[in-house]
């Protein structure tokens, strides 16, 4: 294996322990390497952007052209495929910071800290320091603000939202309301042609670049009208495709499963896995250092939408960013760095107001 080139995809931790070591995780096959100094040293010295040659006899660059840390001209596997995996990823625009940031972050197994369904508490957490104050005071001159005013539809609606834990089961939600939150969520309701030759789309929530890479993948549990299973919605076209047939059983554990052990969302009637399309905005924004945030943007307009409509709908939202992203990206056939988990939502019938573990409580403040 003489030509070799370094992959840019790639992260580096520190490793504990007497002997100073780094850990490197190549992005083309997410295998993890602990280098010595030295050999880091090394390996940083291999270019990125041309190929160099080294003897047959270094047995550290076949290592590491195994490992998926150095691109290799060999033409075996696994050389072959990191070759290609490495023009895909160079090719969809990740700024490599923010590619390790969502392949480090991602959970396998990992499982939430949540109370029982018998009721027992969840399983205590240390926290770090003090609580900081829920309102900060800066201690500048102070200008008191007139009152906001008369209520308003919105503001009762504003007011009305909530994050809701516990469900029944009657009435059904229905394909209707379902439709409903799909259409004016995730749907398209206009579209423009774009500098680049891409379509843009315009949502009821805004989209950077108003490129919206943003999809959705409904997980439907018990909603009248709509057989169990995983969808995912043509925004354009206002359809659902089906992408897995599931009793209502396995859609609530793969629910619960993807939600980290969160059993009470797995509760209710349908989850909304959202996606992001990544290439749909690097293509224009490529390499570059905010983009990644605008997609997390994205989602959560999207989410806040969701709640408000919920809320109007007399339905109980929920979203959750723990999750085990690997257990959607099977379900869903997915490539983490190509079409990534970024949230679940999900919503049902509210069972009601009552205070508890799942369900606080909070008093009322209205100081204007």
């Amino acid at each position: 294996m003489p030509w070799v080139r370094r992959t840019r995809h790639l992260s580096l931790s520190a490793c504990g322990g007497g002997d100073a070591r780094v850990v490197v995780r190549s992005l083309l096959g997410g295998e993890q390497t602990e280098l010595s100094l030295a050999r880091l040293r090394s390996f940083l010295r291999v270019p990125v952007r041309s190929w160099t040659w080294f003897a047959e006899d270094d047995a550290w660059v076949d290592e590491l052209g195994r490992a998926g840390l150095l691109v290799s001209d060999d033409p075996q596997e696994p050389f072959e495929g990191f070759r290609r995996r490495d023009a895909e990823l160079t090719a969809l625009g990740w700024w490599p910071d923010a590619a390790a940031l969502h392949v480090g972050a991602r959970w396998d197994g990992v499982r939430a800290r949540v109370p029982g369904r018998d009721g027992s508490p969840a399983p205590a957490r240390r926290y770090a320091g003090a609580p900081l104050p829920a309102f900060p005071d800066r201690g500048g001159p102070r200008t008191d603000l007139p009152r906001s005013g008369a209520e308003s539809p919105f503001r009762r609606l504003l007011t009305g939202r909530r994050t809701v834990r516990t469900f029944v089961e009657t009435p059904p939600v229905h394909l209707t309301e379902v439709a409903t939150l799909l259409r004016w969520v995730w749907g398209a309701h206009g579209t423009t042609r774009l500098t680049g030759n891409d379509t843009g789309l315009r949502r009821t929530s805004p989209g950077g670049g108003a490129l919206h890479p943003i999809e959705v993948y409904p997980v439907v549990m018990r909603v009248e009208g709509l057989e169990p299973g995983v969808y995912h919605y043509l925004g354009g076209e206002h359809v659902l495709e089906s992408v897995a047939a599931l009793d209502e059983g396995s859609a609530r554990t793969l629910v619960e499963q993807a939600a980290a052990g969160q059993w009470f969302f797995a509760q209710a009637a349908v989850a909304f896995v959202m996606t992001a399309r990544f290439r749909r905005s690097f293509r224009k924004y490529q390499r570059h250092p905010k983009i990644y945030r605008a997609v997390f943007l994205d989602a959560g307009h999207l989410s806040q939408t969701f709640y408000l409509l919920c809320t109007e709908l007399g339905l109980g939202p929920w979203i959750t960013a723990a999750l085990d992203e690997t257990v959607l990206e099977r379900a869903l056939g997915l490539q983490p760095l190509d079409e990534g988990v970024v949230a679940v939502c999900g919503c049902g019938r509210p069972a009601g107001t009552s205070g508890g573990p799942l369900q606080p409580v909070f008093t009322p403040l209205n100081p204007g």
